[in-house]
């Protein structure tokens, strides 16, 4: 006779807590495919800035450079991509891997992409947590401001 599992559970353990703090005005968006995702304030004919949030599972043992290289390998093949420097990042004491890019949409035109991954251990999985924001990339642009505010706020904890 087979027993039934539950999720969450020992062997299938609950994804992460993620502790974010939207910059004002910022609404709360569900996204297919997603955790979910902060929106900035619309504005008639402007691309809309955004950060989403997704968490993916993988094999325990996987580590911050694995999601590293595959985040830069992504970034990189985008549109006339230009990534900027990145640099291991602390935020509220766990590993982040941040990258930030330049690219062209084929919709939008001119897009901003920063994203930040990090990589929750636990017995029998790795949780990677991905925050991805974007923007367009203009002068002055409070959009990237408040992006960097939301992903310094990042608090993430494995599941109790």
């Amino acid at each position: 006779m087979t027993s039934q599992q539950v999720f969450p559970s020992e062997a299938f353990p609950a994804y992460p807590s993620i502790k974010l703090t939207p910059p004002e005005g910022w609404t709360q968006q569900v996204v297919p495919d997603a955790v979910g995702a902060f929106m900035a304030p619309t504005s008639e004919g402007k691309y809309t800035a955004n950060v989403v949030i997704s968490v993916s599972r993988r094999l325990p043992g996987y580590q911050l450079q694995d999601i590293a290289a595959s985040v830069d390998s992504f970034l990189d093949a985008l549109p006339d991509a230009v990534l900027l420097a990145t640099e291991p990042v602390v935020i509220n004491g766990r590993d982040w891997h941040v990258r930030e890019a330049r690219y062209t949409h084929p919709q939008a035109g001119s897009l901003t992409q920063f994203t930040a991954v990090t990589v929750v251990h636990q017995d029998v999985a790795a949780d990677v947590v991905q925050l991805t924001g974007s923007c367009q990339p203009v002068e002055g642009n409070d959009d990237l401001k408040a992006i960097y505010s939301l992903v310094a706020s990042a608090g993430v904890t494995p599941a109790p």
